[in-house]
């Protein structure tokens, strides 16, 4: 039984959005995370807000 609250949060906010990327485009983004020092999730995210904001490049 899973009785830590942050692993069940964990689990629900990976099942928001599931998204089928390429294999170059992955492993093009896990390198820009590596080279960023941040998560795929804090890029995805600025990227989206960015493009909602109408500042994407």
């Amino acid at each position: 039984m899973n009785t830590n609250p942050r692993d069940s949060e964990r689990i629900s906010r990976g099942k928001r959005l599931t998204v089928d990327l390429p294999a170059g485009t992955l492993a093009a983004l896990k390198i820009l995370v590596a080279q960023r020092e941040t998560t795929i999730r804090e890029v995805v995210s600025s990227l989206l807000i960015k493009e909602i904001k109408g500042d994407a490049r």
